[in-house]
């Protein structure tokens, strides 16, 4: 794995609030979207350098937009691009082989001026909500989607009719993450107001609200509750949840664990099997968690060799015939999960100065792409079989169409029959020690809210140091701690690669940095990331 982070103005110096990779089926190049505060959407061609690190070479400019845009995401075959702002709006845009691109400059710097080389435009408009477009979600079949939104709403879209299936307004607070079942069957959303719903796309009405668990008890007998998500003083505007590729299990971030006085961030695990209570949580030392995205490439399930040379099994924690590989990003750290055991195989962290937005993965697998508020992307490459084997058939899924008739008052939605779940986990899956529910003292108190104070005098900041750690849990049953995981570094120097496009000037860095609550999503960050140091594997 290496890691490089492109010294580039994707839009234009300002926080860059979302990303995500173009999966289409022919797979010739890695198209990436990126989406931020300039109010534009952005496409790039991403490829592996010689160095094994990630070359950037820009490709359009769409701007149509006319606010900070939140969130961008390609329709599972990858012809349409979806784009949702603070304008309320979500377009759809697809690329126009036939139309000549806008021979306009992008970027504002003379000596930086790119032309297009796409030319991409709109094709509907879905507008529905009366606010800030937070997060999007496609079905597997791109005929439908979800959104959610700061005005307190997620909303089913028909998106060959542009026109909305159903508005959920159970929330009490924004909606920052929305994520729809591979299998159709569920929609699930989170917000700030600490809850997590999971909708039926059958009933268009909730089946789970997730918002509190109890505690083990203390010495008395005495069962108490806490709150299993974080406050509005978490510092984010997004919270990116997702399913697995075959629906097995729900990934909610920006959880909150109580152990006795002390809070733990976590991220959340449910098993569709039972969707009303977590069958375990991945604890993260230091900040909150924020977005969670899935690997699309399946994997065989690792083996070892035994003393006579004969392949054996290694404990298999969620009984799955393959495996799923999946990052989580927190405010200042990525980490790398799969569904073969519950500890990290991979951690990367001090790799922005401000908070991290968004994560993708590319089609093959080959590339995991940040975005930051700081106003720069990264990319984590992967090398052939670096990540395991890739599985050789993938499975098969079953997946539930919802009715795509708009829904009225007083009327029942058509019966349908649901689909079965392709593979769950075995309901006596281990689970971390650190398992809400197992503390013995755990009292029913909820996160502090977080004191705003005055900025601190401008201090000078020391060189930013890449943290890269490779945790050596293979095959070892052991469940994760709530410290930080611990694993003998392997210094080696590196050196950004030479994106195509060029680049800013270098001003000094900024100050404070992830030490404040979440800025204005108007304010303007100038100033470019100072090299680094990587040590990789």
């Amino acid at each position: 794995m290496k890691v490089v982070t492109c010294e580039i103005a994707w839009h234009n110096k300002e926080p860059v609030y979302s990303l995500d990779f173009q999966h289409n089926s022919d797979g010739r190049i890695h198209r990436l979207a990126t989406a931020g505060v300039d109010t534009t959407v952005r496409l790039w061609r991403v490829d592996m350098g010689p160095d094994g690190k990630a070359v950037v070479e820009f490709l359009s400019n769409l701007a149509r937009h006319t606010k900070a845009v939140n969130v961008v995401r390609f329709s599972p075959n990858g012809e349409l691009l979806a784009s949702g702002g603070d304008d309320a709006a979500i377009l759809l845009w697809k690329l126009n082989d036939s139309k000549e691109p806008e021979q306009t400059p992008v970027f504002q710097e003379d000596d930086e001026s790119q032309l297009n080389k796409e030319s991409w435009s709109v094709v509907k408009t879905l507008r529905g909500h009366i606010e800030d477009v937070y997060d999007i979600c496609w079905t597997r079949d791109g005929n439908f989607m979800v959104s959610g939104s700061v005005d307190n709403t997620a909303i089913m879209w028909d998106i060959n009719k542009g026109q909305k299936l159903c508005i959920l307004n159970d929330h009490k607070s924004y909606v920052q993450g929305v994520t729809w079942d591979p299998l159709g069957q569920y929609i699930a959303t989170l917000s700030c107001d600490r809850v997590m719903r999971v909708y039926s796309t059958h009933t268009k009405k909730k089946a789970f609200c997730i918002s509190k668990m109890s505690s083990g008890g203390n010495a008395e007998g005495e069962v108490k509750q806490y709150r299993m998500f974080h406050d509005d003083s978490m510092r984010s505007f997004f919270r990116r949840l997702s399913f697995t590729p075959d629906g097995s299990f729900l990934l909610a971030p920006a959880g909150c664990v109580e152990i006795g006085e002390n809070i733990i961030n976590t991220t959340y695990i449910f098993s569709r099997k039972g969707l009303k209570r977590p069958i375990a949580h991945l604890p993260c030392p230091t900040k909150a968690t924020l977005a969670v995205r899935c690997c699309p490439v399946y994997f065989e399930l690792r083996t070892k060799k035994g003393e006579d040379g004969s392949v054996q099994a290694l404990p298999n924690v969620f009984q799955l015939p393959y495996r799923m590989v999946f990052a989580v990003a927190s405010e200042d750290s990525i980490f790398l999960y799969d569904t073969q055991q519950t500890l990290p195989f991979g951690l990367v962290s001090n790799l922005h100065y401000h908070t991290l937005s968004d994560l993708t993965w590319s089609r093959d697998g080959s590339f995991l792409a940040v975005s930051s508020t700081d106003g720069y992307c990264s990319f984590l490459s992967f090398s052939p079989g670096e990540l395991g084997t890739p599985l050789k058939e993938p499975p098969t899924l079953e997946v539930f169409v919802p009715n795509s008739s708009v829904e009225k008052k007083g009327k029942k939605a058509s019966a349908a029959k649901n689909s079965p779940p392709l593979s769950q986990p075995s309901s006596s899956a281990p689970t971390p020690t650190n398992q809400a529910g197992h503390g013995k003292d755990a009292p029913s108190v909820t996160p502090p809210q977080e004191k705003k104070s005055t900025p601190a005098p401008k201090a000078k900041l020391q060189p930013r140091r890449i943290t890269l750690n490779t945790l050596e849990g293979w095959g070892k049953p052991t469940t994760p701690k709530a410290t930080a995981p611990s694993a003998p570094l392997t210094p080696a120097s590196g050196s950004r690669s030479a994106p195509s496009t060029p680049q800013p000037q270098r001003p000094s860095p900024p100050t404070d940095p992830m030490c404040q609550p979440p800025e204005s999503k108007r304010t303007k960050t100038s100033d470019p990331p100072a090299k680094s140091s990587v040590t990789h594997d």
